[in-house]
This record gives C-alpha cells, sequence and structure tokens, in this order.
C-alpha cells in the first residue's frame, strides 16, 4: 500500500470513527487485510477496530496509537514500537511480535493465543495480561 492509498484509508477511517458527523462522509472502517505497510509510521492513530488480519506491520511506529477492539490475529509486527498503545481487546492470537516494543502499552483483555513474543520488550506490570491469554 503505497503513501497516498494509506492517508487515503486512514482519513476515512477516522470519518468512521466520528460516525460520519464530519462533513457528512460516512466513511469507512479501515481494513489493511493481508497489506504489506512495513515502516509505517502510525504514531498516535485512533485505529479503534481495524482489521490487519495478516498485515505485515514490522518496522513500523505505532506508539500511542489506538488499537482497541482490532483484528491483529496473524499480523508480522516484527521489531514494531507499540510504545504506549492501547491494545485492550485486541486480538493478536497467531501475530509476530519478535523483537517489538510494548513498553507502557495498554494490554487488557487482549489476547496473545500463540503469539510469538519472543525477544518481546513488555512492562512487568503488563506481563500478567499476557501470560493470561497463553494457551
Amino acid at each position: 500500500m503505497d503513501a497516498a492509498e494509506l492517508k487515503t484509508v486512514l482519513d476515512q477511517h477516522a470519518q468512521w470513527l466520528k460516525g460520519g458527523q464530519a462533513g457528512g462522509q460516512d466513511g469507512k472502517r479501515a481494513d489493511f487485510t493481508g497489506q504489506d505497510l512495513r515502516g509505517a509510521d502510525l504514531v498516535g492513530r485512533d485505529l479503534r477496530h481495524a482489521d490487519f488480519r495478516e498485515a505485515d506491520l514490522s518496522n513500523c511506529k505505532l506508539d500511542r496509537a489506538i488499537l482497541s477492539g482490532c483484528n491483529l490475529t496473524g499480523t508480522l509486527l516484527r521489531n514494531t514500537s507499540m510504545r504506549g498503545a492501547v491494545l485492550e481487546g485486541a486480538d493478536l492470537s497467531n501475530a509476530d511480535l519478535r523483537m517489538a516494543d510494548l513498553m507502557g502499552a495498554q494490554l487488557e483483555k487482549a489476547d496473545f493465543w500463540r503469539t510469538n513474543l519472543n525477544g518481546c520488550r513488555i512492562s512487568p506490570d503488563n506481563l500478567h495480561a499476557v501470560l493470561r491469554c497463553r494457551h
């Protein structure tokens, strides 16, 4: 996905989150299924309920991004910075978070079933949330 396409999807998602109030547009929920977003800068973005299934988000900047309720099943998040991100209720099952940085992230009720966390940096306070979800 090129930068122009990404901007369009992000703008439509912002409209969707606002319920179509701004500008009379309804917007559209972001669907990044299978997309190559390697290295994208999504710092601080509100991406609640976006669909990232099987997408490649390796080396992305997702610091302080709001990812509550996102479907991140099977997503590649290798070496991704997610410091302070909100992942409450996100589905990260079968995701690859090797060498990702989750320091300060909010992980309550996130699903980490079969998630690869090798080398992942995570706050000790959040470790219980991750371990509770691993089967």
